[in-house]
């Protein structure tokens, strides 16, 4: 409520005297907010709104006698303007606004006050001040006096002239500043103060077009800035003897309009308004003026703009790449420009043809090599549309459906039925506004197959582990139409009484390394299963047509033990049910390489193995001395799969006490800190990879025999040595930090599988790399190049076999 003197001597009683107080009445009855009165007056009002009785210094109240106390600021409401000498009136007026223009004539009024001006005296209670460059309690009015703004009386809420100014009329305020107009409360010397902040803008009137340069049949937006709600005549040239000329063609204009070529309009708040004007279809091409009369212009302000007799392009989309396979499906798109506004709303078609090694000279159908284009014909061409929604073209080539000789393929976009020999120099009837169509090509190569082994499988496998590879296939396998993102491949394995069929559906397709690469991961009951010994592995792509030629036990989803490959025709092609592994891998090779067979394959080998544990025997040992356990071993060590399968084995440490000792102590496990580890780098000299454990402390174990296992339950095999622990003191057959023997030298250490008799001991220095039979036949034919461009992997182990073949 703030500071203020109130003057208490109306309430005073003859009998009790002054009030010595006034307090509030809250919900109970109990005396509240009390403030003291000195000589009848409330020097320092704090309290909160409401009645306050007298109260005297004999402690009575007065029950019918009060004044009331409210707050200024729930009282007063907000500050606005009152707009004044403006052609239109605002919607709401007054109203408070952040921008006020500068020339604007302008009341400010508290229209929304609740004071009780009725229990006023006739005195001044209230001032108004101007701040901008200076503070002023002075304005010069829209009449030309000047006015004080200050010892006010009237209603501040009721509309007044004498106060109606223009900023740009006064001292204080510039365009573009900041100011404030605050209204202060004098009353009982108050002071309380509500200010009204603002930005001062100034709006020349000034037309804005969103073109310079536009098309027939198209619209313009004309932007018009000037005073808000001043109306201002807007006038385009008027058309004689019936030419086509811009007209407007909607906007914000006041109504009524005066012509199509002259309309009036007035901005709003924002000093803004929009107009259109549309281009006729038929326009001349030349140059046009938009005018504009209003307030305070001395001469018309104009815009100028052109009518452009552009034709519609067409535009043709450059490829992510230009190399692809026969079977890949190639994207072509684009879009058009300069598209007038009747063709903006319908589809368009777009005429594609193309030309290359032994087609036609005019252009062929993206479908049908074997057709030449026809010049006026559409139905000769590949026709696709525009589509005025998405703003662009667009066609999937299938090249799987085009049957063509490798080579550069050009593909010839045009808005004419009109092929190659009329549209391949500018200016010719296939000419698009006298230029060329646009065009790009396509470098279509054969399909190719490439596979591999990890480097770190060496292509040997431990039986119990994961069998798996790498490869990558161009030309889009076994891809079965333009909605699928898959193809199919398929495999064979043959080996010691196994020949094996299988398939994967849903190929990754693609043009990339990423997309069009990919693996197989057979599980580890697959190879347990598996007879040790060499494995031919056969890689099966459909080749340029997409469609398989041969298909095990006739069936394309065939997955399983195999005996017989059928043609597609369901004629049996090959009987392998009798045949061992090298013989059946040639029997299959030789029928793909038929020269009515389009399918392309890679053949390569692997190993299976027995798993091998070679435990180094740690020599004589005294108790105290560290028990260092290391040894060598085939099974697999760290690696992932392209499904993303983590293929390493775990090899678990147990030692245990072989002796009895005194107290009933036998057969104790020793306790390891950490008793597991993983096989480490392949090393392809020997064909395994080394392991090792952390060194065990054997200060707190007895003097006597004792026996190592490392065992790898994922392939159901383990393997154990022994080695004496003597007393502390004794006498060593041999330093704990040399061994015994040189490690080069072949030490037999004991096995022990846990489900199929003690294979044949391998030495733990001499173990080698399984190796190929030299009397295996394997055919050699020209591998694609640029293997190490498709796969991220490391290098080939074993011999890689690529065949393509095209009818």
């Amino acid at each position: 409520m703030g500071e203020r003197n109130v003057n208490f001597s109306a309430y005073s009683d003859p009998i009790k005297g002054e009030p010595v107080r006034i307090v509030r009445i809250d919900e109970s009855g109990q005396q509240v907010d009390p403030i003291a009165i000195t000589n009848n007056i409330a020097n320092y009002i704090r309290g909160k709104s409401g009645q306050y009785y007298p109260v005297y210094s004999d402690g009575n109240r007065s029950a019918s006698r009060y004044c009331l106390i409210q707050n200024a600021a729930d009282c007063l409401g907000q500050m606005k303007i009152r707009t004044v000498g403006t052609d239109i009136e605002p919607e709401t007026n007054p109203s408070r606004q952040n921008t006020i223009p500068y020339r604007m004539g302008i009341q400010f009024q508290m229209p929304d006050h609740t004071l009780p001006l009725n229990q006023f005296q006739d005195s001044s209670w209230y001032e108004y001040e101007l701040q901008g460059t200076i503070k002023t309690s002075r304005i010069t009015n829209t009449a030309g006096s000047t006015v004080s703004l200050k010892e006010l009386t009237a209603d501040p809420a009721a509309p007044d002239d004498t106060y109606v100014f223009r900023l740009s009329d006064q001292r204080a305020i510039s365009p573009g500043s900041d100011a404030t107009m605050v209204f202060r409360m004098t009353l009982n010397d108050m002071n309380y103060e509500l200010p009204y902040s603002f930005e001062v803008q100034d709006y020349p009137l000034t037309l804005e077009l969103s073109e310079t340069s536009v098309q027939r049949n198209d619209d313009l937006i004309l932007t018009v800035k000037g005073m808000p709600f001043m109306q201002y005549d807007l006038s385009l040239p008027v058309p004689e003897n019936g030419e086509d000329f811009p007209f407007f063609d909607g906007g914000g204009w006041d109504e009524p309009t005066i012509s199509d070529y002259h309309v009036r309009a007035h901005p709003e708040w924002d000093g803004e308004v929009r107009l259109n004007i549309h281009i006729p279809k038929d326009a001349q091409p030349t140059s046009y003026t938009v005018s504009a009369t209003g307030p305070g212009t001395v001469q018309p302000v104009t815009a100028i703009f052109s009518i452009d007799q552009k034709a519609m392009s067409l535009i043709f989309d450059e490829p992510d790449q230009n190399q692809y396979a026969i079977g890949d499906i190639i994207e072509l798109s684009g879009t058009l420009k300069n598209i007038d506004k009747t063709s903006a709303t319908t589809l368009i078609p777009i005429y594609l043809s193309v030309t290359g090694p032994n087609l036609p000279p005019n252009g062929a159908p993206l479908t049908d090599p074997s057709r030449e284009v026809v010049d006026g014909a559409p139905d000769s061409f590949t026709v696709t549309s525009y589509n005025p929604v998405l703003g662009t073209w667009s066609y999937s080539w299938e090249t799987s459906k085009f049957s063509c000789d490798e080579g550069t393929y050009t593909v010839h976009a045009n808005l004419q039925p009109i092929g190659y020999q009329k549209s391949s120099y500018p200016g010719a009837p296939g000419s698009i506004d006298g230029e060329v169509p646009p065009s790009w090509e396509y470098e279509l190569s054969s399909p190719t197959l490439h596979a591999k082994f990890d480097e770190n499988t060496g292509g040997t496998f431990a039986r119990g582990d994961y069998l798996y590879s790498w490869w990558y296939a161009r030309g889009s396998p076994g891809n079965t139409g333009m909605s699928s993102s898959t193809g199919h491949m398929k495999w064979y394995i043959f080996g010691p009484n196994f020949r094996y069929a299988d398939f994967n559906p849903r190929f990754p397709l693609g043009e990339d390394e990423e997309k069009g690469s990919y693996g197989i991961t057979h599980s580890r009951n697959f190879t347990y299963d598996l007879t040790p010994g060499e494995y031919f592995i056969v890689y099966h792509h459909p080749g340029h047509d997409g469609q398989f030629d041969l298909l095990p036990e006739n069936s394309l989803y065939f997955r399983g033990s195999l005996n017989q490959i059928f043609n597609t025709d369901g004629t049996l092609k090959v009987n392998i049910g009798s045949l061992d592994a090298r013989y059946a891998a040639d029997a299959l090779v030789k029928a793909l390489d038929s020269p009515t067979i389009d399918d392309i394959y890679t053949m390569d080998t692997f190993t299976v193995a027995k798993p091998v544990i070679q435990i180094r025997p740690p020599g004589d040992l005294v108790v105290g001395d560290d028990l260092v356990v290391e040894g060598k071993t085939n099974l697999a060590g760290k690696g992932t799969t392209a499904d993303g399968t983590q293929v390493v084995d775990k090899l678990t440490l147990t030692v245990t006490a072989l002796d009895l000792y005194d107290g009933g102590k036998a057969n104790t496990v020793m306790k390891i800190p950490i008793d597991y580890t993983y096989p480490g780098k392949y090393d392809p000299s020997t064909g395994l990879r080394p392991f090792s454990y952390d060194a065990v402390d054997s200060s707190s174990w007895y003097p006597g025999m004792y026996e190592i296992k490392v065992e790898c339950k994922d392939v159901k095999y383990k393997s154990t040595t022994t080695f004496e622990l003597h007393r502390e003191g004794s006498q060593r057959t041999a330093s704990v930090n040399e061994p015994e023997q040189d490690p080069s030298l072949p030490i037999t250490p004991a096995q022990t599988p846990t489900s199929s008799p003690s294979p044949t001991v391998t030495p733990y220095s001499s173990l080698t790399p399984t190796q190929i039979s030299e009397s295996t036949p394997i055919p050699m034919t020209t591998q694609s190049p640029g293997f190490e461009a498709y796969l991220a992997v490391a290098a080939v182990f074993g011999a890689l076999i690529t065949k393509r073949r095209r009818r």
